[in-house]
């Protein structure tokens, strides 16, 4: 009743504003064993998403809300899916409805985005249920503390949205201030800042974040190597780790190109001066460091991706660590029916002995349809 109730507020000023909207379906027929498990299953996700837009000028309101769906009797009683399900945004409300269950299902909405803002050549205002981008990182971002990207999931980048002012200042095309003020599940608040500009070779910025259970100081740089076309990148920072009471440098270097044959490769190194043990990783899922806690202390990270044709793509992501061997593969190959509908085929592979990172996992395979209407 919620979301209906957000619907309709926004549909009232509807008269006044240029209106966008998508409706986009995913569903994933999914093979896995879950953690804990020793069969192999199959079940079903669903996700329904509805992105509206209302604009006039430069001011507009955005909502991105998702009716999701999960079938499979043995995956929703796994305890894999029980953990997922304890994970919640850092947000002063819930952002889910009551879960409807059925016969082998379980059903429920979620507001994934919802702001209203303001955009011009120099100012940025955007307040509500948002992204915030910080970090240059293509698999790894340790700079975000607020939407940190999940290179090892399903969907990395469906992450959940922060509730902020943020305010981003550009005097010039190569100069940037932007502040953000965060408030989280437990009422407490998240503050950011972020001072960017060209300095000779390459894009530069310096990074600040406090809260009540963590501190960063950190950089980001971003160029082109020796006008190769190669593009470089590093970021990082020292954090301060308030609940687990550890302190510890982390950052990532990295470099992409694009070859004239249509082929994209990007490669990142990831080094953390501190390891954690998996109980600790576990046991604070939902702070501010959650995504920047590893078991070892350097990983190897690289991704492919190439057009074949028109209607073909394929793109595959490793993430090798170091320390133990183990290795992470996701290839998936895409293919375009029309303008609106893809299909894929795709793979999440855990290679190495039984007692690394990634060699305690059994590989996973999936089958993904999706249509935007």
């Amino acid at each position: 009743m919620k979301i209906v109730k957000i619907l309709f507020i926004l549909t009232i000023g509807a008269w006044a504003f240029e209106n966008e909207y998508s409706i986009e379906n995913t569903n994933f027929t999914l093979s896995a064993v879950p953690y804990t498990s020793d069969e192999r299953i199959f079940y079903n996700y669903n996700r329904l998403r509805l992105d509206y837009t209302l604009k006039e000028e430069n001011w507009y309101i955005n909502f991105i809300g998702d009716i999701d769906n999960y079938y499979g009797k043995e995956y929703l009683q796994s305890d894999e899916y029980l953990f997922s399900r304890t994970i919640k945004a850092d947000t002063p409300f819930g952002i889910e409805t009551h879960s409807h269950n059925y016969d082998g299902g379980e059903l429920f909405g979620r507001i994934h985005r919802l702001n209203i803002g303001y955009n011009d050549e120099t100012h940025r205002v955007v307040f509500g249920l948002q992204k915030i981008t910080m970090g240059v990182g293509r698999i790894w971002t340790p700079t975000d503390l607020f939407n940190p990207r999940n290179p090892l999931a399903l969907e990395p980048d469906q992450i959940f949205g922060a509730y902020a002012l943020s305010y981003i200042y550009s005097p010039n095309k190569t100069t940037e201030i932007m502040g953000v003020v965060s408030q989280r599940s437990d009422k407490s608040y998240k503050y950011a800042g972020r001072l960017k500009g060209f300095v000779g070779f390459a894009d530069i910025a310096l990074d600040f974040l406090h809260s009540n259970d963590a501190q960063m100081i950190g950089y980001e740089i971003e160029g082109d190597l020796f006008d190769t076309g190669i593009e470089w990148r590093s970021e990082g920072g020292y954090f301060k780790d308030k609940i687990l009471d550890k302190s510890f440098f982390e950052g990532i270097f990295g470099v992409d190109y694009g070859f004239q044959n249509g082929v994209t490769a990007a490669l990142e190194w990831l080094h953390a001066s501190q390891t954690y043990l998996p109980s600790e990783i576990l046991s604070t899922q939902n702070s501010t460091l959650s995504g920047n806690r590893f078991l070892s202390s350097d990983y190897i990270g690289t991704s492919l991706s190439y057009d074949f044709n028109l209607m073909l793509q394929g793109s595959a992501s490793m993430i090798f660590n170091l320390d133990d061997s183990s290795l992470f593969v996701s290839p998936v190959l895409v293919y375009s029916l029309d303008d609106e509908t893809t299909i894929s085929l795709g793979a999440l592979l855990y290679i190495g002995d039984n007692q690394s990172e990634f060699g305690s996992f059994e590989h996973r395979y999936y089958l993904r349809l999706k249509k935007t209407f």
